[in-house]
């Protein structure tokens, strides 16, 4: 297997994972080309749990409540080592679901009719992108974009592509199957970003034509985002607004993963925001307006016929994070 190198993900077959729950050849390979290793994690708790003369015959079961917990368990180690957009959005999700009553949270109410020497409330918290931009923008005077809002039936971050690309949200049927057919072309590239074994399971989530439709065919952020930005050769912003306080939010910026003979340069860039995390909306923002970081999913993945090309956008990112740090 040493010797396939990405071939290896079409002739392993994951059957010593799925059967056993122990690295299989492609995960091993993995491991191999980028020097990271192999954890613990990726060994299933069986393995990890010998037992060895108590005096009983027969086996001992766990109850119902130990295996959710250990599989809740095993499940937080993989997040733990995945994307930091992963980790934001499982802690967004996990944060929601445990506290929903923080989604009216607001601001709270400033009395300044006080005696004596008037004090500055200001509650301290993270920023969001657009206080960030408005901000910047009252220091240079540079005017953000405006935005779109799309039909919200569930297809509303397709039609925001359909827009963008076609000027026409009505086609986000076309967007889904453009973006499904970029996936299959390259199934050992997009197996990287969508996870081994799962390509077939997010093509069948992504088409989708039958009208208004529930969360099995919502478009996936980040995960999407990399066709769409490699198909229509686009840099793809996608900016986190959430009405929660403590909650994270992702703000990145996707790059192309490969280009085509003679491309140098994302000829566009594709905006798009997360309301709440459960609606899309399309956005124009002022030329050479800062931007969030480089996704690692990029960094990782991409071909060498984009490489270097983060590097064109050194100076917008040295704007955010200096920004941030404020």
């Amino acid at each position: 297997m040493r010797d396939l190198s990405y071939q290896v993900y079409e002739r392993c077959g994951c059957a010593l994972r799925v059967t056993h729950g122990l690295p299989c050849a492609c995960q091993i390979h993995e491991s191999l080309a980028r020097e990271t290793g192999l954890y613990s994690r990726k060994i299933h708790q069986l393995w990890k749990t010998l037992v060895i003369g108590n005096g009983n015959d027969g086996p001992a079961f766990d109850n119902d409540s130990t295996e959710d917990a250990t599989h809740f368990r095993n499940l937080m180690d993989e997040i733990l080592g995945s994307d930091n957009a992963v980790l934001r959005n499982v802690t967004r999700i996990i944060e929601e679901e445990l506290h929903p009553d923080h989604d009216n949270l607001q601001e709270p109410h400033i009395n300044r009719r006080v005696r004596g020497r008037q004090r500055n409330n200001d509650t301290r918290r993270d920023r969001s992108y657009f206080e960030h931009v408005n901000r910047r923008n009252s220091h240079s005077g540079q005017q953000q974009g405006g935005w779109k809002d799309v039909v919200g039936d569930g297809n509303c971050g397709f039609r925001c592509v359909a827009e963008f690309f076609f000027d026409d949200q009505g086609r986000w049927y076309d967007a889904r199957e453009t973006i499904a057919n970029e996936v299959l072309g390259y199934p050992s590239l997009y197996e990287r970003i969508y996870g081994l074994g799962r390509l077939q399971i997010n093509v069948e989530r992504i088409r989708w034509d039958g009208g208004a439709v529930d969360a099995r065919h919502w478009m996936v952020a980040i995960q999407d985002l990399f066709p769409i930005a490699t198909w229509f050769n686009a840099m793809v912003i996608i900016l986190g607004v959430g009405t929660v306080p403590t909650c994270l939010y992702p703000c990145l910026t996707i790059l192309p993963l490969r280009a085509r003979r003679g491309v140098t340069a994302p000829q566009r860039e594709f905006v798009i925001a997360t309301v709440s995390a459960s609606h899309f909306i399309l956005l124009e923002l002022a030329p050479d307006s800062l931007l969030p970081p480089i996704a690692s999913w990029w960094t990782e993945n991409h071909e060498p016929s984009v490489e270097g090309w983060d590097h064109r956008y050194v100076a917008r990112r040295n704007m955010w994070d200096a920004l941030t740090r404020q």
